[in-house]
C-alpha cells in the first residue's frame, strides 16, 4: 500500500470512528471501512495499531481484546469482542492454568464471539500493565488450529497514542463456524517436563525450560509473591528470562538482533526444544509466542506451569539460582561467523535487519543470519578454531569432575522415602533431579510440601498473576 493511500486510509478511519465514541453498554459491530482491503494469505504475527485500524469492521478479520472486561468497557478498537483466558481453562480446579481438555467447548467459545477458524485473528492486550493475556489468547487459537493470529505489537496502549478513537460498550457478532485442529505441539503437559527435569547427559541442552517470572518467583525468595502456589522455586534445570525482558520500554516487542542476544546469552537455541512456563501459562504463552515469531521451530508452552507443579508432592523443585550452564556444542554449529576474518559480522546484523519486525520471508534465512552473528560475538571475531576446540574441552572435563559421591549419597536415603510416583518418568524426575540438584552449590532441592500446604492460599492473589 502506498503511503498517500495509507494516509488516506488513516483519515477515513478517524472520521467513522470519531462516530462511534461514548457509546452505551451495548455497541453495534461496525460496517466496514475498507471493504476492499485485502486480508493477507499469511498475515505477520505482529501488526503496527495503524495497520490494524484498516481491518475495522471487515467481515474476514476478528479483533479480541484479552484485557479485563472492566477495561475492555472502558475503551476498545471499535468492532473487538471481548475474550479472557480464563474461559478457556479448566475450571474443575483451582487456580488452574491447564486447558480445558473439551475441544469442542473451546472452539465454540470463539465462535459464539465471532471467531471462526479461518478468520485473521489480531489480539489486543496490555503488556505494560498485564501478563501478556494477548500472548495466551493467540497461544490458544494456535492450539485450536488457526493459522492466521496476531498480535498488535504494544497492545490498546499504542492504539491510544496513535491517536485512534475507541468504542465503549461490548461487541457482538454474528456467530462464525470454528472446526478445531488440534496442534499437540504447542502444548506442554505434567508428564513431558517431567522427563525434561530428570538427568538426561551430555545433552541436556537440547531441552530448554524457560522460566519467565521474575528473578524472586524464580529462586523461591520470601519476599517474593507465590500467586497462590503451593511451593517456592523452579524447575530442576531451568533458566530463568523474565519475559518483559523481551520487550521494550513501551511494551513492544524489540529488535529481532536483541532478542538473540538475549536468548543465545541463556541457552535457548533455535535447534532446542523450548518450553516455556510461568505461573499459570499466560506470561509464559506471550514468551512462546515471541519464539514462534522468530522462527523457533519446536516450542511448547507449559499451560500448567508453576500452579500445577508445585501442587504435585512428589515432584522436585529447585530454590536459588540458576545451575550453572552445562556444556553446549558451539552455535552455530559448524559454521562461520565471519568469512573475510575481519571479525566483523555486520552482513549477518544486516540480513537480521532486513527480515523486518513483522517475520522474515525466508525462515531459513533469518535463522542462518542469527547464528551466523550470535556466533560471531561468541567466538570474539578473531579466535581460532583450535583454541575454541580446548575451551570445549576444557568446559565438558570441567562439567563431568563433578563430586559424584555426593550427589549420589545425600539424596539417596530421601528419595527412598517419598511417596512412589504414580508414573515411571515422574519417580525418575523426582529422584534423579532431586539427586543433581543437591549436588549444585547454587541451587536446593525444595522440601515435599504436606498435603494441605497453601489449601487456603488467596485465589485473588492468584488470579492477578498467572
Amino acid at each position: 500500500m502506498t503511503p498517500s493511500r495509507r494516509r488516506a486510509g488513516y483519515q477515513s478511519v478517524l472520521a467513522f470512528l470519531a462516530l462511534l465514541c461514548g457509546c452505551g453498554s451495548k455497541a453495534e459491530y461496525p460496517a466496514a471501512v475498507h471493504p476492499d482491503q485485502v486480508v493477507p494469505a499469511e498475515p505477520p504475527p505482529v501488526i503496527e495499531a495503524e495497520e490494524a485500524a484498516l481491518y475495522i469492521g471487515h467481515p474476514d478479520v476478528s479483533f479480541i481484546d484479552a484485557r479485563p472486561e472492566k477495561a475492555y468497557r472502558k475503551g476498545h478498537a471499535p468492532g473487538a469482542v471481548h475474550l479472557e483466558w480464563t474461559e478457556f481453562r479448566d475450571a474443575t480446579v483451582l487456580m488452574s492454568g491447564k486447558l480445558d481438555a473439551d475441544e469442542a467447548r473451546l472452539a465454540e467459545v470463539f465462535a459464539s464471539r465471532g471467531v471462526g477458524s479461518d478468520s485473521w485473528a489480531i489480539v489486543f492486550g496490555d503488556p505494560l500493565t498485564l501478563w501478556g493475556e494477548e500472548g495466551r489468547i493467540a497461544w490458544t487459537l494456535a492450539y485450536l488450529g488457526a493459522t492466521r493470529v496476531s498480535i498488535v505489537d504494544g497492545g490498546h496502549a499504542a492504539w491510544v497514542a496513535a491517536g485512534l478513537p475507541v468504542q465503549k460498550g461490548a461487541v457482538t457478532r454474528a456467530r462464525r463456524e470454528f472446526v478445531p485442529e488440534l496442534q499437540d505441539q504447542v502444548l506442554a503437559r505434567k508428564q513431558d517436563v517431567a522427563v525434561y527435569v530428570d538427568e538426561r547427559g551430555d545433552d541436556v541442552w537440547r531441552t530448554v525450560l524457560l522460566d519467565v517470572r521474575e528473578p524472586g518467583e524464580f529462586t523461591g525468595a520470601q519476599d517474593a509473591p507465590t500467586y497462590g502456589a503451593l511451593r517456592r522455586g523452579h524447575l530442576p534445570t531451568a533458566v530463568n528470562i523474565p519475559w518483559r525482558t523481551l520487550l521494550d520500554e513501551n511494551g513492544r516487542i524489540k529488535p529481532r538482533e536483541e532478542l538473540g542476544e538475549i536468548l543465545i546469552a541463556k541457552g535457548v537455541r533455535p535447534d532446542a526444544h523450548v518450553v516455556t512456563y510461568c505461573t499459570g501459562g499466560v506470561r509464559s504463552a506471550h514468551t512462546w509466542f515471541v519464539l514462534t515469531m522468530l522462527g523457533y521451530p519446536n516450542v511448547a508452552n507449559y499451560a500448567g506451569s508453576w500452579w500445577e507443579w508445585s501442587l504435585d508432592r512428589k515432584l522436585p523443585v529447585e530454590t536459588g539460582p540458576e545451575r550453572d550452564r552445562p556444556w553446549t556444542p558451539p552455535w552455530p554449529p559448524g559454521s562461520k561467523a565471519d568469512d573475510d576474518d575481519s571479525g566483523d559480522d555486520d552482513d549477518s546484523a544486516d540480513a537480521i535487519h532486513r527480515a523486518g519486525r513483522s517475520g522474515a520471508e525466508d525462515p531459513k534465512e533469518l535463522l542462518d543470519a542469527l547464528k551466523q552473528r550470535l556466533d560471531g560475538k561468541s567466538r570474539g571475531g578473531a579466535e581460532g578454531a583450535e583454541s575454541k576446540a580446548e575451551r570445549r574441552a576444557e568446559s565438558k572435563a570441567e562439567s563431568k569432575a563433578e563430586p559424584r559421591a555426593e550427589s549420589r549419597a545425600e539424596p539417596k536415603a530421601e528419595s527412598r522415602a517419598e511417596p512412589k510416583a504414580e508414573s515411571k518418568a515422574g519417580s525418575k524426575a523426582g529422584s534423579k533431579a532431586g539427586a543433581k540438584a543437591g549436588a549444585k552449590a547454587g541451587s536446593k532441592v525444595e522440601p515435599m510440601a504436606e498435603s494441605g500446604e497453601g489449601a487456603e492460599a488467596d485465589e485473588a492473589e492468584a488470579e492477578e498473576a498467572p
